[in-house]
């Protein structure tokens, strides 16, 4: 058992190691949250080190395998909750569609993003009453604020302007739905929320959290290598707005 850990542990430092760099290479370092693979890298290497290690006493190498076990419980709890959203659809008789920003490349929006506006783009060609909020601010390495980009993207995709108010403020998820609703102006309007499928869950207790009382959600298709961070980010996530109160 114990050379079984020790080459596991091994084992998932060079894959935590392995992944960041790959993510960093084919999207690009920076990626939200990508250190997180570094990190989880240097915990399983100590973990390999110290049980290979004959002199460890015996308690530390079984605290190992239990922070182990619970972690690995908790993350398929957590995983859980993210896939209930993954392929969510609106309800019926909405009245407000926000779409939720994402990064803002210097040439237009990123990957993510354009799949939150593809995604709205399809619903809004089949509900042309629906009126949208674009939620969104302006990072420092932005061009422009995520909201103004969402605008943009629908204007030139025949969507009337007087149907999209903007909400520009935000930095945050949470600080999205806050200023959405604020913008909005009633709780009890059917709403739905676009993001990408990753997101849904977070962004749909989010926003109940905030007051919305008929809240569904939109979600956008994400593949790919990445999207394997981008769950294991949620989950981190998660665990942080129920820490800060937002869930």
């Amino acid at each position: 058992m114990r050379k079984f850990l020790t080459i596991l542990y091994a084992l998932l430092a060079a894959a935590c190691a392995g992944y960041y760099f790959l993510i960093g290479y084919t999207a690009r370092f920076g990626l939200s949250m990508s250190t997180v693979w570094l990190a989880l890298a240097a915990v399983f290497a100590i973990a390999a080190a110290l049980n290979a290690w004959k002199k460890t006493p015996k308690w530390v190498n079984i605290t190992i395998r239990e922070m182990f076990a619970v972690g690995l419980a908790a993350l398929i709890v957590l995983e859980g909750l993210v896939f209930t959203g993954m392929h969510a659809r609106p309800a019926e008789n909405i009245e407000h569609l926000i779409i939720l920003g994402a990064r803002v490349e210097q040439d237009g929006p990123s990957p993510a993003l354009q799949r939150r506006l593809n995604a709205a783009l399809e619903y809004l060609a089949d509900h042309p009453e629906v009126k949208i909020v674009a939620s969104g601010g302006q990072g420092a390495d932005e061009p422009t604020s995520e909201a103004e980009c969402i605008r943009d993207a629908l204007v030139q995709a025949g969507i009337a302007p007087e149907r999209i108010l903007i909400e520009d403020q935000s930095t945050t998820t949470a600080e999205n739905l806050r200023n959405s609703l604020n913008l909005i102006g009633d709780s009890e309007a059917p709403v739905a929320i676009v993001t990408n499928n990753f997101h849904v869950w977070r962004a749909v207790h989010l926003a109940e959290k905030a007051g919305f009382r008929n809240v569904s959600g939109l979600a956008a298709k994400y593949t790919g290598h990445t999207l394997f961070h981008y769950m294991t980010r949620e989950a981190i996530c998660i665990v942080a707005e129920f820490a800060l109160g937002n869930l």
